[in-house]
Formats: C-alpha cells, sequence, structure tokens
C-alpha cells in the first residue's frame, strides 16, 4: 500500500502542509510482513518508506536521521517486552498513538511524473542538456566528461574519449574495429589450417594432443588431420617401399604436386583466358645427392645391406608460366633454395658412386621423358600443365658423373686439367649437356672459400704439386694452424677441421662468414684483398636470384680470373674457379631461369630433414615402416598448398656491393624478386 494515501495533515498552528502517519501504522504494515526477524522487518519498512515518499533529495538525510530515532526506539521497546507482542502492546499503547513526521516533501503537480535523465528519451535528453551545450564549448564538455570519467574510475572510458576527439579519423577507426570485433567468433581451426600449423611447428602425435588438451573446441581432433594429411599424398599403389628404398612414381608425383599447387592458386587460374588455361606449363629443378646417416640396430633382409648412406633424389617447381609467343608468369617460387617445396622422388641406402649416381640420373630422366601432361579441375573448369625438368641441383661429384670426368681434377665442362686453367687465352670448348647443371651455387661458394684457403697455405713456400722438403712441409702446416687459430679466435670459426663421423667444417655457413668481412680474411689468409673481394661480388651475384647482365658479368669475372693468374700462376686454379671465371657467362647465358634460382641447396638442406624425421617421426619396429613414415613427412613438409599456407620468414635485408648491384638487371613487373639463398642454416654432408 501506497504511504502517500494514509497521510494525516494535522490541524495545529503552524504545521500547515506537513505530512504524518501514526506510528501504530508503521507498527502494522511492519508486522504484516512475512519475515522471520525484527531486523529484516524494520528493513522493509524503512526501503518502503524511502521508496514511496521520497521526492526531495536535499530532505533525505533528515528523514534518515528521524528513521534512525523511530528504529532504535521501537528496538528498545520489543527487547524490554522479552520480544512478546502482547506485552510490548500494552506497554507501548501511549507511544504508538504518536506520530512519525515526513516534512519537505513539495506537492505534485498534476500530468506525467517527471522521470530521471537516465529513463529520459533522446529527445528529452537533449531538451535538457540543450542550455550545458549553448553555453559551453566542446573542449569544455568533453574535458568535464574525462574529469568525470577519470574521477569514477572509469580510467579506460576517459581514455579512449580522449584518444577520439583528438583525431579526426580516430573515432572511425575505433567504430570499426568494434564492429569488427563484434562479428567475429572464435571458430575452429579448419584441418588444413590445423595441418599447416601441424607441418611448420614440426610436431609430433602427443605434442599436437597436448596442446589440443587447452582448448578442444579451436583445435580438430587428431583423426581429422589424419584424413587432410591423406590428401597430401600420391595414391598407394604408385608408392614402393621396401627395407632399403622408398619412391613414388614420378607421374603421380607431379601431378599431386600441381594439383595441391593449383588449390593454392586457384583465384589467380580462374582469370585466364581459355587458350592460356590449355599453355600451361611448370618449371623444375631436380636433382640427387648422397649423405651419411645413423646406423639403425635393426635387421635387414639382405645382409650386404646397410643404411650408413642414402642417396636422395628429389625435385622444386619453380615457376608456372601460360602463353606460346609472350611469356605470362603465373606462380614464382618465393623461396627456390628452401626446402619447403623440394618433393622426394625416392631414396635409397646405398652409398654414393659413379654408377649409383648414373643409374639415378638414367631412372629419372627416363621417367621425365614419359611424362605426361597433368590436368587439373576446378569448378568446372580444366587447366593443362606441361612439365620441364632441369639437372641443377647437383654438386661436383654428379656433374662429373653424369658427363663420364673421372679426374676432380679435370673441368667437366671443357675437359681442360689444372695446367690449362692459367692459359687464358687459350679458346675452350665446351658441351651443351653439361652447361645445362647450371653453377651449383652452394657448392661453389665452399670451393671458392677452400680454394683461397689452400693458396693460403702454400704461400709461404709457392709451390703447388712440386716435391717439397721436410722443412716447406712442415712450414705450409705451421701456416696451415695458424691460420685456423685466428679464425677461431677472431671470429668463432672452425676452419679445415675434421668433423665427427663425416666430412669437415667447411660448410654454406663458414664460407659465407669467410666473405662477409674480406679485408679480415685476407689479413688473416695473406691472400690479395681485391681477389677475395671480386669472389665475392661474383658469388653475390650469382646467388641473388636476379637476371645477370651477361657482358658486364663477363667482364669482371675474366678481369678475376687475370688478376689471380698475375699474382699466383704458380697455383692453378681449382676446377670450380674455372668454371665459374671462364665458363660462368656462357653458362648464365643458357640457363632457362635467373641462375641463382636453380642451386642445390633445397636438396641439401633435404638431407638434414630426412636424419630428423627418421630420428623423431618414423616407427622403429620395422624397416619397411620407418621408410613409409620417413617417406610421408617428405612429401607432407614439401606440400605446395601447405607450404604457400606458411608465412615468409623474416630474414635480414640483403645488402649487395656496389659492383653486385651494377652486373644485375631490372626486376620484371610481374615476377617475384626477392629470393634469398636460403631460409635455414645448411651443412653439406660430403
Amino acid at each position: 500500500m501506497d504511504l502517500s494515501a494514509i497521510f494525516i495533515v494535522l490541524g495545529i498552528p503552524g504545521t500547515s502542509g506537513r505530512k504524518i502517519v501514526s506510528r501504530k501504522y508503521l507498527y502494522d504494515l511492519m508486522q504484516q510482513q512475512d519475515l522471520p526477524n525484527l531486523d529484516e522487518k524494520i528493513e522493509y519498512l524503512e526501503n518502503h518508506l524511502l521508496a514511496c515518499i521520497i521526492e526531495k533529495p536535499d530532505n533525505l538525510s533528515s528523514l534518515k536521521q528521524r528513521f534512525w530515532n523511530f528504529k532504535t526506539s521501537i528496538k528498545k521497546k520489543w527487547s524490554k517486552a522479552h520480544r512478546k507482542e502482547a506485552v510490548f502492546l500494552k506497554n507501548n499503547e501511549a507511544w504508538l498513538d504518536g506520530t512519525f513526521e515526513i516534512s519537505g516533501n513539495k506537492q505534485t503537480r498534476p500530468g506525467r511524473p517527471s522521470k530521471s535523465f537516465e529513463d529520459s528519451c533522446e529527445r528529452s535528453k537533449r531538451r535538457k542538456t540543450e542550455e550545458i551545450r549553448s553555453s559551453l564549448g566542446e573542449e569544455v564538455i568533453v574535458h568535464a566528461a574525462q574529469t568525470t570519467l577519470q574521477a569514477q574510475g572509469k580510467r579506460n572510458a576517459s581514455k579512449i574519449l580522449k584518444e577520439i576527439t583528438n583525431s579526426p579519423t580516430r573515432a572511425k577507426k575505433y567504430r570499426k574495429a568494434l564492429k569488427k570485433s563484434d562479428q567475429e567468433e572464435i571458430t575452429c581451426l579448419t584441418p588444413l589450417q590445423a595441418l599447416a600449423m601441424f607441418v611448420e611447428a614440426d610436431l609430433t602425435k602427443r605434442q599436437y594432443e597436448i596442446i589440443r588438451n587447452t582448448n578442444k573446441s579451436f583445435y580438430p581432433c587428431y583423426n581429422i588431420l589424419l584424413m587432410a594429411k591423406k590428401e597430401c599424398y600420391p595414391p598407394k599403389d604408385s608408392i614402393t617401399v621396401t627395407s632399403t628404398f622408398a619412391e613414388c612414381n614420378l607421374q603421380s608425383l607431379i601431378d599431386i604436386t600441381v594439383t595441391r599447387l593449383s588449390m593454392a592458386l586457384e583465384e589467380i587460374l580462374s582469370s585466364l583466358k581459355h587458350t592460356e588455361r590449355n599453355s600451361l606449363k611448370i618449371i623444375c629443378k631436380w636433382g640427387c645427392d648422397g649423405s651419411q646417416q645413423a646406423q639403425y640396430k635393426q635387421k635387414f633382409d639382405d645382409d650386404a645391406a646397410s643404411d650408413a648412406n642414402i642417396f636422395l633424389s628429389s625435385f622444386v617447381p619453380l615457376q608456372i608460366y601460360c602463353g606460346q609467343q609472350g611469356k605470362k608468369i603465373i606462380w614464382q617460387n618465393p623461396t627456390p633454395s628452401s626446402p619447403r617445396y623440394c618433393r622426394p622422388i625416392r631414396f635409397r641406402f646405398v652409398k654414393e658412386s659413379t654408377d649409383v649416381t648414373k643409374e639415378e640420373i638414367n631412372y629419372v630422366e627416363e621417367s621425365s621423358k614419359k611424362l605426361t601432361p597433368t590436368e587439373v579441375s576446378l569448378h568446372g573448369s580444366t587447366f593443362t600443365f606441361e612439365h620441364i625438368f632441369k639437372m641443377t641441383m647437383i654438386d661436383g661429384k654428379v656433374c662429373n658423373a653424369a658427363t663420364g670426368t673421372k679426374s676432380t681434377s679435370r673441368c667437366y665442362i671443357c675437359g681442360a686439367t689444372s695446367k690449362d686453367f692459367t692459359n687464358l687465352t687459350q679458346k675452350f670448348n665446351t658441351t651443351s649437356k653439361a652447361i645445362e647443371f647450371g653453377l651449383s651455387v652452394l657448392h661453389a661458394r665452399i670451393r671458392l672459400f677452400e680454394s683461397v684457403l689452400h693458396l693460403a697455405y702454400k704461400l709461404p713456400v709457392k709451390k703447388y704439386r712440386e716435391k717439397r722438403t721436410n722443412e716447406e712441409k712442415d712450414l705450409e702446416m705451421l701456416t696451415k694452424k695458424h691460420i685456423q687459430e685466428r679464425f677461431r679466435k677472431e671470429t668463432g670459426l672452425l676452419v679445415d677441421m675434421p668433423k665427427a663421423n663425416f666430412g669437415n667444417t667447411n660448410d654454406g655457413n663458414t664460407s659465407r662468414r669467410f666473405f662477409e668481412n674480406p679485408q679480415l680474411a685476407a689479413d688473416i689468409t695473406k691472400v690479395d684483398f681485391q681477389l677475395i673481394y671480386r669472389l665475392k661480388v661474383i658469388l653475390e651475384t650469382i646467388s641473388s636470384g636476379h637476371k645477370i647482365n651477361i657482358h658486364k658479368f663477363n667482364d669482371f669475372a675474366m678481369a678475376t680470373a687475370k688478376l689471380y693468374v698475375d699474382q699466383y700462376s704458380w697455383h692453378p686454379m681449382t676446377p670450380t674457379m674455372h668454371k665459374i671465371l671462364i665458363h660462368g657467362a656462357v653458362i648464365i647465358e643458357n640457363a632457362l631461369l635467373p641462375i641463382g634460382q636453380l642451386s642445390e641447396e633445397a636438396a641439401e638442406a633435404k638431407n638434414k630433414h630426412f636424419r630428423l624425421y627418421r630420428e623423431n617421426y618414423a616407427r622403429k619396429f620395422s624397416r619397411e615402416e620407418c621408410n613409409i613414415d620417413i617417406y610421408n613427412r617428405l612429401l607432407l613438409s614439401s606440400d605446395p598448398l601447405l607450404s604457400s599456407m606458411k608465412g615468409k620468414k623474416r630474414t635480414k635485408a640483403r645488402l649487395f656491393c656496389p659492383e653486385t648491384i651494377n652486373m644485375l638487371l631490372p626486376a620484371e613487373p610481374n615476377t617475384e624478386s626477392d629470393f634469398s639463398d636460403t631460409d635455414q642454416d645448411l651443412s653439406i654432408d660430403e
């Protein structure tokens, strides 16, 4: 019941307009409530009284004080009556006949009751704030709002208000971001996204399950990943696996590679004309290489078999283009020297030799000749891809085996020997097949590094292969140790030292560090600074991945060869130095793509991946199952669709020498020109 309905206006002089209610009524109203104790009943009475009567905030404190007196009195009297209602009413009859005054209430006006500002409509709010807005400026109002929010502890709201009023475009950005965040919902990763993460992070099944347990609604279960994995593999009947090798039919492998790559390029391919869709060509480089492996305690079917060495052949897609007359590039491999797109053809547990190399070359070449164009269907449209294979991912040993060159001191391109290398006026005849092998950029860097080292060892005696006395041999060894010690102390490099189990420390990273500082390298080795610097420029040029000005490169290389012969005629060039300085321009001119994109770095890095996958991602109870797991992991890590989803690794900006920039041609507008030597550290296994 509303208390305003029972107000009593007494006719006592000086009391006109005063609103009064009897204490007995308040007591009865309190007792009518079904509450467990007196305190809760009094609390209800206070709240009800304030809710029904208070209209003017100025009288709030006065009313609360009077009610506090009423509450204190009734509690004392109730306690004195031993909490018995009959005793309370009998003892306090006179007190209950008294009144409780509620004064200062303004007269209610006719019509609708007024609303608070928060409950008012937008139009009423504008009307109520019109006077403030017309009399105060925008900056004053905004500053007052910021200060008020800050005082109320709403610091974030105060900062946002300040930011969106200081900039004319900031409010729009905040609104867009808020709208986007409201629309976006956290959903589960797609199987393809989860698989890309699985491969990029080199996870095992157990590791993925541990990560998934943190948020099962976001990561799909591993069984779904298994289904996504199967889509990355060629048909099962095209893969052959035994205890000593694993291989895939080249036609099936190139078909699945082109199909997965087309899925990544779906938007670009759909924009091609009908004639262009039937004239697509994909350029691939391939090669083979051997490396040493750890021996496992597993039995072979053949007692003569061994797993101490493997021989792996692979290919990398480099470019897709179309057009019969004008070449229109559809896709360019962004990391041609990385193992990301390096697809395994087959691997065998056999030691690298001339016969094994020739057999592998014949096998892949015969398979590539039998390739038929790949047809890919996307949304009802058919795209036809022809295949071009170039054997450029090879080192010097493979080149010698392919050309039948038996001596390592003989050039496999022209057939000249080391004694002919210093005769720069001689005309060297080249073979077209050998020119197609490229420059083996990674091995070229290492061989040039080693040639400078070996030249430095012999500088005190200035003898190449002539008979040396014991004193000269000791002096040569002393010079070698001195150079090794200085490199170790001043650069931290271990130069020309044997490595445990295989090879030595002269790998790709060591050679890079050597040529990074030609001045220090010249000071330690005592080899002419200009020679080392010019070799550095040549290596930068051929490994850049850009097109090269043939004439400028040829002039620079010949000038470098002349400088070498003038100063070190007693020490002939190595076959690698001869190949780059004398035949480099011809090889670059005949290359199908920029020579830096044809390097063998991807295959060398794949050897390291093979060891990693064999050790950590393959089953060990059976050699066949182990080889299946290794081959599948090699396919998975090089899947074109998954590789295209991986973010490009951040690398340092490459600063070329001025001479290098002078020899490079401007990049074409529709091609990728940002190529790096490699995406990771590489070591070469000999």
